[in-house]
């Protein structure tokens, strides 16, 4: 018994980086008459001996190709619009084609210099249509690791309905020349490459093409799957194609640039295709003039590749429809659910409406793509049959109708959505005009009485006014001390107004109703003097240029109260102070 752990990293899911060296290759199917040569660094084959050793990883040699080509292709949403625009964009009218390509934006356009960090795309254009492709060579600059040296140089091809090819052709890994290149050390450099041609790419997109591909990659589009091609004059050692596939070590060699594989076929007695999940190999001394067809068949597989991400974001974008029902249903809970669902709901129809768009690309690309005739020379007749353009293009076709039944599915389930919380609003829309009918009916009340209250008070005043008026009279003659009245009192009041009937009656009157007049003038010129005050209310819609000048600016006022509030995107905080 022993309660030591031993804990020990493991590398397995590490891909080394590899020194190799790379020339820019395209199949002469996709190609002009007219266009340029390709560059050749077959010259700087030995500069990947030089580099280091990273790695502490031996490369197996179970499986060895001679003379490989590495063709890595990936559909993208292109339309001819997006064709011209990146013929205009790569110079192919100007008198010096391509350039440096990057895709960072200056922000400060009228600077005199930019700084961005190490690693551009060179790009020298080969041939092109205006409207229907473009071939060019890309050679990428991004700093590698101390000891690792690649000559990173692809030949791209863009087509019109969305096809884009990366094609390399190996010159040398390590110490290994193009005649014999291991498929364990091949597939550290296709890692690489698929990497490498999605950056390459993300320079030369537009930001509506890369928005599309955010949003169908829930923003890792960097990492997105391609379909890889390989293409070799031989492959060694040279067996079965059915021998290939024996679930041991040459399947699992197979596997690491392949995937799962599927389908391996011998084409004559030197040729051979086997085909994977991931990846398809052409090897044969004919692989040239077998090609053609199985461009158009890989072109059909990288769609496949395409559809299947596609049907997985669908799903993902179902299981956001599904958690804003939840969210509805227990939206009065907490009181941010319904901003939380009105955010939601704007990010699913934005993410909607693309997968629509990417989907309409996806289906106009199908539109031009024609199964190819069956051809005469008896290797691509077999090699026709083995891959069975027709039903592949057919079950393509079948799959893009059926994804945009699914997507309409999602478009109704999200109007349903918004239709409920539209249902929402009005609720609380019209719990809120009923709080604000309460309260103003309780203010009505409260106003009624108020007046009432005022009229009662006004009622006292007077007769305030007038006791007031009468204490003063009785106190005149001082008859209130319990003493007689004086005699200046009797000769000026008594004899000549008391004496006289009603006269003195009437003097009362006179002057209580001076005083009531004269006290119900003063206080409504009180009244007056208290409601002449002005409020102004004034709203600025300005930035705050520095935050410090406003708490300073603040600092120097008497702050009477201050409020808060917040949600899930913005805090507002109100002061109130007197000027």
């Amino acid at each position: 018994h022993c309660n030591t752990l031993h804990h020990t990293a493991t590398h397995c899911n590490k891909v080394e980086d590899v020194s190799y060296v790379s020339s820019p290759f395209l199949p002469e199917s996709i190609r002009t008459r007219w266009g340029k040569n390709l560059q050749s660094n077959s010259h700087r084959a030995h500069e990947s001996a030089a580099g280091g050793n990273i790695n502490e990883h031996e490369f197996t040699n179970i499986i060895d190709l001679s003379y490989a080509t590495v063709l890595v292709i990936e559909w993208v949403p292109f339309g001819a619009n997006q064709i011209v625009a990146l013929n205009y964009r790569l110079g192919a009218f100007d008198r010096c084609q391509g350039g440096l390509f990057t895709a960072l934006i200056d922000k400060n356009p009228t600077d005199t210099n930019f700084k961005l960090p190490t690693g551009m795309t060179s790009i020298n254009i080969i041939d092109f249509d205006l409207v229907r492709f473009i071939n060019f060579e890309a050679e990428i600059n991004f700093p590698e690791e101390e000891g690792t040296v690649q000559v990173e140089h692809f030949g791209l091809h863009v087509n019109v309905d969305g096809t884009v090819f990366y094609g390399i052709k190996v010159e040398a890994i390590k110490n290994s020349r193009a005649e014999k290149i291991s498929i364990d050390a091949l597939s550290r450099v296709l890692v690489d490459v698929q990497l490498d041609s999605s950056k390459i790419l993300d320079d030369l997109l537009t930001g509506y093409q890369r928005s599309l591909l955010d949003v169908m990659f829930l923003g890792d589009a960097a990492q997105r799957s391609k379909y890889s091609m390989l293409v070799a004059d031989a492959i060694l050692p040279k067996l079965p194609a059915q021998s290939y596939i024996d679930r041991g070590p040459n399947e699992n060699e197979l596997k690491q640039v392949l995937g799962d594989i599927y389908m391996a076929h011998d084409i004559g007695p030197d040729d051979l295709i086997i085909v994977g999940k991931d990846g398809l190999l052409l090897a044969g001394p004919n692989a040239l003039i077998l090609e053609p067809l199985v461009l158009y068949y890989v072109s059909l597989l990288s769609r496949e590749v395409f559809i299947r991400n596609y049907f997985m974001r669908v799903f993902v974008l179902v299981d956001t429809l599904t958690k804003i029902r939840q969210l509805i249903l227990r939206y009065e809970s907490d009181p941010d659910n319904v901003q939380r669902i009105r955010h939601a709901i704007s990010e699913a129809s934005k993410h909607l409406i693309l997968l629509q768009e990417t989907l309409d690309y996806l289906e106009e690309s199908l539109v031009a793509a024609k199964v190819p005739s069956m051809p005469q020379d008896a290797k691509c007749k077999r090699l026709f049959r083995v891959l069975n353009c027709e039903m592949m293009s057919n079950n393509v076709r079948l799959r893009v109708r059926d994804l945009a039944k699914l997507v309409d599915g999602a478009a109704n389930q999200l109007v349903n959505l918004t239709q409920t919380t539209d249902s929402i609003n009005s609720k609380q829309l019209e719990e809120s005009f009923k709080a604000i009918e309460f309260n103003t009916k309780y203010l009505v009340d409260a106003s009624a009485a108020n007046e009432r209250a005022s009229a009662s008070l006004a009622i006292m005043q007077v007769l305030l006014a007038g006791t007031f008026a009468f204490d003063i009279i009785d106190r005149i003659g001082g008859t209130t001390l319990n003493i007689g009245p004086p005699t200046w009192c009797i000769n000026n009041i008594v004899k000549p107004l008391l004496m006289p009937a009603g006269v003195w009656f009437a003097i009362n009157m006179v002057w209580m109703s001076a005083i009531c007049y004269f006290l119900t003038r003063l206080m409504r010129y009180l009244e007056m003097g208290a409601s002449g005050a002005l409020i102004l209310r004034v709203k600025l819609n300005k930035k705050i240029k520095n935050e410090d000048g406003l708490l300073a600016y603040l600092s120097t006022k008497i702050i009477e109260s201050t409020d808060s509030v917040a949600d899930a995107r913005s805090s507002i905080k109100k002061v109130l102070w007197k000027e």
